[in-house]
């Protein structure tokens, strides 16, 4: 695991404890060889208890462990899409197996993957699968397609990928040093270099053709908000985004209030460059009338001409 520890059931006392040495877990497994042996009651009831307590049951039972997956999408050949919105560690729930969920050099990574599984034969009940990371997040320059932290999946009628981000609002336009240095004279880590996306947004990708697996913007989400939910119509002519918590930060938007802030940018090729960026403090979302308070809404997106939108 990325940082070495895992959490597992605590027994008798209940909750749970981190393992972080391998005689931890060696001692765990000879006590409880069986799920049935870890937990009690009659099968339904350890069955419910199983349940209810999956996330470290699953790690009980020596399940690999993922990245915080987000959503899925079954796609119309069977293949299923899941939306890992992270794969950063954590002090506190554990974190991925980095043999799986790794960023381009290798090591944690906290831009987010979409992966494609497709299991032996296109069978529901097969045992077995296979794996690829469809899309990548991160900068362009290392590796990645240019978003952060992938979230909800849709898929168009012609199996083409919608994907909407899910950056916390904290992290939204939070300005980056020149050099990319912190305030303690490290080197920032990938959470604080969040702020180089900007804000939440859309992004269509291709499953199929010469572009496949490329991301593409579509659109950019207001201010403090997180896309959500994109759905579209059977003939394909709206897309339905939910726009969550706007001015979750900051509130109302005062008397058009906004901010400069400067940002430590590389190119596709790797050159530095610096971006200035007017950042607006709070929303007034959806009217956009000063001083208005900020609400949640459900958007629906069309072309002007009526017809489909891919």
């Amino acid at each position: 695991h990325v940082n070495g520890m895992i959490n597992l059931p605590q027994r008798p006392e209940g909750g749970s404890f981190k393992a972080t040495k391998d005689g931890e877990i060696e001692a765990f497994k000879q006590k409880y060889k069986t799920l049935g042996d870890l937990y009690e009651g009659d099968p339904e009831a350890k069955q419910g208890a199983i349940l209810i307590d999956a996330h470290l049951a699953a790690n009980a039972a020596g399940v690999t462990c993922a990245a915080r997956p987000e959503d899925t999408q079954v796609a119309k050949d069977g293949s299923l899409f899941i939306a890992f919105t992270s794969g950063y560690p954590s002090k506190y729930d554990g974190s991925p197996d980095k043999r799986i969920f790794k960023g381009p050099d290798g090591e944690a990574y906290e831009y987010g993957w979409i992966m494609r599984l497709v299991e032996d034969d296109n069978q529901p009940n097969a045992m077995t699968f296979r794996w690829q990371m469809f899309a990548t997040g991160g900068e362009p320059t290392d590796g990645g397609l240019g978003f952060s932290n992938p979230d909800n999946l849709e898929f168009d009628d012609k199996g083409n990928l919608w994907m909407v981000t899910d950056m916390s609002t904290s992290k939204h336009n939070k300005a980056v040093a020149e050099n990319r240095m912190g305030k303690d004279g490290k080197p920032m880590n990938q959470p604080s270099l969040c702020g180089l996306f900007g804000n939440n947004s859309i992004w269509y990708i291709p499953t199929s053709g010469p572009n496949a697996g490329e991301a593409y913007l579509f659109g950019i989400a207001p201010t403090e908000t997180e896309t959500c939910g994109p759905f579209f119509t059977k003939d394909g002519k709206t897309l339905f985004v939910a726009i969550q918590h706007p001015g979750e930060k900051s509130g109302i938007r005062q008397n058009m209030a906004s901010d400069t802030r400067q940002f430590a940018m590389k190119t596709i090729d790797g050159s530095d460059f610096i971006q200035n960026r007017t950042v607006p403090i709070g929303s007034n979302w959806p009217t956009k009338k000063v001083n208005d308070p900020p609400k949640p809404s459900v958007v629906a997106i069309r072309r002007l001409d009526s017809t489909p939108i891919t």
